[in-house]
């Protein structure tokens, strides 16, 4: 079945197990193609846009996801699971003259929200949706990290920084999606590695400069196995960073002459989507491991028969439109909902089951808006809420009609675009982002003056002296970007100490444009169909190209040449 999206009018493809799968949630049919539904949905997670305010109930000083000026009512971690408060105080009855939605949305600015997503943290306070981490600074959806800093989606990693996607790593910087890797600078998909410099595809590898898939292999630089004087005498030049940029020129031209696997990945059978492992029958999935019969995910962990959902992780199953899903079972459309099941439209609740339209509730079951229900009763008010979203759905300024099954109206997220994960998936101007209908947050007015202008930021560590600590460095973008550049930076004692370790330069952007320039490496998650761009005949296919269809993040226009899996393990493993 073809359909015109309400938002972008692209058409899209609903399938037989579409169907099935929408039959069996008992949703209707969506109105927004995936790549809408998506941004609909991360338009409700703020990652990493971190706020200094107040606690409304204690008035204790906290990092907040929110903004002062946020109408909503925020409360500290320490403040939201006191029992000095009931969720349940907030209920209301369900009035049937006006949009369910609007009604969720009233509730939701009522019931106070948690300042940000953390857990058991250490001496870690600038981070957010993050766990069990110790000593970590401006650390984003990471957990069981020690000594790291200005990384996203690091996992029991130590003493590094800047890391996109990267699982136990040490004594790293600037890497993405490395994994088990020690002292590897400026990197991307290395594993089991250590000592490597501007290398991508490495595995088993130590103390290598601009080498691209090599396995097993030890001093080399650009591809050329070199004797241990000579990988050390240049590794001396690495010391300036006009010589670094040399490198990491040449380390991308040399890149570009080798190959590329379709597909990041192991251990799949019947995937379709980039940077997932031990899956099956899963298709348009990213950054995610171990899903079966799955759909339009993205870090996704042991999800199950599931589809349209941002983080959902830990044995959930029969799961549609979730953002943060933790334990879930039977839920359709849920913002940071935990351990919980058949819940629908309900906002951060967690241990619960049998919730319609509710916020903020704990150990609670068969709840509507927040008001408690005998068994009987809920079963009963419950079809009448969906066939009254049905026939009364909600139209937002820009004629989107959403009903049940949709996520949550994006008008009604706490956040603005360029707040919002949504930025990293498609990423809009102030302008864009308004026409269509986005809230968008003016940055806040800086009272400082830089006083390192970015031309004049050290070319050598070695140049560098404790007095850099007081400077404020002017990053390089100078705000000309669509990065939310912040214009300017400080260097912490910790990032300086690192630097030094590494015998690396100081950076020259600030942390978003880094992250941003990161984000750039990693493969864009759109989906493409292309054919094996092989023409070795000592492959399988002989004297003729190799004819197999692939589905691949590399889109045609790119200059890589990409191969199936066949033919990448012939040339390549």
């Amino acid at each position: 079945m073809e359909k015109s999206c309400q938002q972008c009018q692209n058409t899209f493809n609903i399938d037989a197990e579409d169907a099935s799968f929408y039959g069996k949630m008992d949703v209707p049919h969506p109105t927004f193609c995936p790549e809408c539904r998506l941004i609909h949905r991360t338009l409700w997670r703020n990652e990493k846009t971190l706020y200094r305010r107040e606690c409304d109930l204690c008035h204790k000083n906290m990092i907040s996801i929110y903004s002062s000026d946020s109408p909503h009512l925020i409360y500290c971690r320490e403040c939201f699971h006191k029992d000095s408060w009931d969720s349940m105080s907030y209920g209301v009855d369900i009035d049937f003259s006006k949009p369910f939605l609007v009604q969720l949305h009233e509730l939701q600015l009522k019931v106070p929200r948690i300042s940000s997503f953390v857990f058991q943290n250490v001496n870690s306070e600038y981070v957010n949706g993050a766990a069990f981490n110790k000593n970590c600074y401006m650390l984003f959806v990471s957990d069981y990290d020690e000594d790291c800093m200005y990384s996203y989606a690091s996992f029991k990693s130590h003493t590094s920084s800047d890391l996109l996607n990267c699982n136990e790593c040490e004594m790293c910087y600037e890497c993405v999606t490395c994994t088990k890797c020690y002292q590897t600078l400026y990197s991307e998909d290395c594993s089991n590695s250590q000592n490597l410099i501007f290398c991508k595809n490495c595995n088993n590898c130590q103390d290598c400069i601009g080498c691209v898939n090599l396995k097993n292999v030890r001093y080399a630089i650009f591809n050329k196995v070199v004797s241990k004087e000579e990988y050390k005498e240049y590794l001396d030049r690495l010391l300036s960073r006009k010589f670094m940029l040399e490198v990491k020129k040449k380390a991308q031209d040399l890149q570009a002459d080798f190959p590329v696997k379709y597909f990041h990945g192991m251990r799949n059978v019947d995937v379709v989507g980039d940077y997932v492992s031990s899956s099956k029958n899963s298709q348009y999935v990213f950054d995610s491991d171990d899903l079966e019969d799955c759909k339009y995910i993205n870090h996704g962990h042991q999800a199950k028969d599931s589809q349209d959902s941002y983080v959902l992780v830990d044995k959930s199953e029969r799961s549609y439109q979730i953002i943060s899903g933790i334990a879930l079972n039977n839920t359709v459309a849920g913002n940071c909902v935990w351990q919980g099941y058949d819940i629908f439209y309900s906002d951060t609740c967690e241990n619960s089951h049998h919730l319609f339209g509710c916020v903020g509730l704990k150990k609670k079951e068969y709840c509507i808006f927040n008001k408690q229900y005998t068994k009987e009763e809920y079963e009963q008010f419950v079809p009448k809420i969906i066939e009254h979203m049905k026939n009364m759905p909600y139209t937002n300024s820009k004629g989107l009609v959403l009903t049940y099954g949709d996520f949550f109206p994006s008008d009604f997220s706490p956040f603005a675009y360029n707040e919002t994960a949504a930025m990293e998936y498609k990423s809009l101007s102030k302008e864009e982002a308004l026409s269509a209908g986005f809230k968008w947050k003016e940055k806040d007015a800086k009272a400082y003056n830089i006083t390192l202008q970015s031309e004049n930021n050290p070319d050598s560590i070695k140049e560098v002296q404790d007095s850099v600590l007081g400077e404020i460095i002017e990053c390089a973008h100078k705000g000309t970007c669509n990065d939310s550049c912040a214009t300017a930076f400080k260097v912490t004692p910790e990032e300086l100490a690192l630097c030094r370790r590494l015998n690396i330069p100081l950076p020259t952007l600030c942390f978003n444009c880094r992250h941003g320039e990161r984000i750039q490496i990693r493969n864009p998650r759109t989906i493409y169909d292309r054919q094996c761009m092989c023409t070795q005949k000592t492959h399988v296919h002989g004297d003729t190209p190799c004819e197999i269809k692939i589905e691949t993040t590399y889109s045609p226009d790119r200059k890589e040449v990409v191969y199936c899996e066949a033919c990448y393990q012939q040339e390549v493993a």
